[in-house]
């Protein structure tokens, strides 16, 4: 377009080019590098044209390099930077229009039809902006709904990875106590009780038959297809429901054939919430493996279930000295933090230390639902 512009601005002016002729020409050149980078700086282009219609084409209302900068201003910079610029461009077509009327209803005239080719180029602009404006905004959407639900996979994977590692140390870590209680006591029976001997032997066989069918139907629950394909050893287990209170008898006997003193007391009626009653098993499972591992010699513990309105609270107490009671373990670290998360699922807390005289007591309380236990 320049380029035109000149060669026809050569063989107007004849073989003397008037120093208005060169103003003009260099002013083009100005324009036309402007409107090359009018994208990155609209605004600015704008500008150097408006300035340029003033001092290039006195008596003209409006050139085409000005209204190619009013639409990218639209197209790139907004509806209220369009305005503006539309406002700044009718006025200073308005005044450019003005040297070369020769009367004010040509002016009028003239400034008039200006002012609507620049709005007409505008509101293009503005449309065509719009459209862009939006599908940006619904590309970023999109993104931002993307990242959400990695971000929710990747939290439920962590969650659930959690659950999993405080299903398999219930399991693993109850199971593994009671086995080497009865073994030690199985040792110990050898020559002076043979049948006693052998009465342990096999509580530990089925404690641990009982222990490789909850890692079974746990780890059955991690695969993807569980009952497509059959355990190729014929030992398919079948997904049962998680323990609840009517195994807690079950479980105190298991302990109690270990050579752990445990009895159940029981106040109230527990809820019938599935997992509340999870939740009360692993508490008393985990606090009787710790018990059994770590008490020296005790002749009492006692698990107390306490149900009173809106609240479940579950004790276990001995009296032996505990091995953790001087020096922190490890070992029953991840088990208490896991009941603690466990119990805030609930609204509840738990708090374990030692008793005053020795020994070591869990307690946990636990918000109960009154309105769903009475529907």
């Amino acid at each position: 377009m320049a380029v035109v512009f000149l060669i026809d601005l050569t063989r107007q002016a004849g073989p003397g080019l008037p120093p208005q002729a060169l103003i003009t020409a260099a002013v083009v050149m100005v324009i036309t590098a402007a409107l090359l980078v009018r994208r990155h700086a609209p605004l600015l282009v704008l500008g150097v044209t408006c300035a340029g219609l003033v001092v290039a084409f006195p008596g003209q209302g409006d050139t085409l390099p000005v209204l190619i900068a009013l639409y990218t201003a639209a197209v790139y910079r907004g509806v209220r930077s369009a305005w503006f610029g539309l406002a700044v461009a009718i006025g200073i077509g308005a005044l450019g229009a003005f040297p070369g009327a020769s009367s004010y209803a040509s002016w009028l005239a003239v400034a008039s039809q200006s002012a609507v080719l620049m709005l007409a180029a505008t509101l293009i602009g503005v449309t065509v902006g719009d459209r862009k404006r939006y599908v940006a905004a619904l590309v970023e959407l999109a993104a931002q709904l993307a990242r959400e639900r990695d971000q929710q996979a990747q939290l439920a994977r962590i969650t659930e990875r959690g659950r999993i590692a405080r299903e398999m140390h219930d399991i693993i870590a109850h199971s593994l106590s009671v086995m080497v209680a009865l073994a030690d006591g199985a040792d110990a029976l050898l020559v002076k009780d043979p049948e006693r001997s052998r009465a342990a032997l096999r509580e530990v066989a089925r404690t641990g038959r009982g222990s490789m069918s909850e890692m079974r139907r746990l780890l059955g629950v991690l695969s993807e297809g569980p009952q497509e394909q059959g355990d190729p050893e014929g030992t398919d287990i079948p997904l049962r429901p998680q323990p609840g209170a009517d195994q807690l008898v079950d479980l105190v006997e298991s302990f109690h054939a270990a050579g752990l003193p445990a009895r159940l007391e029981l106040t109230g009626r527990i809820p019938g919430s599935q997992g509340l009653q999870l939740t009360v098993y692993r508490i008393v499972q985990e606090s009787l493996t710790n018990a059994l591992r770590y008490s020296a010699h005790p002749t009492a513990v006692t698990v107390r279930l306490i149900r009173v309105p809106g609240r479940l609270e579950v004790v276990i107490a001995d009296d032996g000295r505990n091995a953790s009671a001087t020096l922190p373990s490890s070992a029953a670290g991840r088990g208490i933090i896991g009941l603690r998360e466990r119990v805030a699922l609930y609204d509840g807390t738990l708090v374990a230390g030692c008793r005053p005289g020795g020994g070591w007591q869990v307690r946990a309380t636990m918000t109960v639902d009154e309105t769903g236990e009475r529907a």
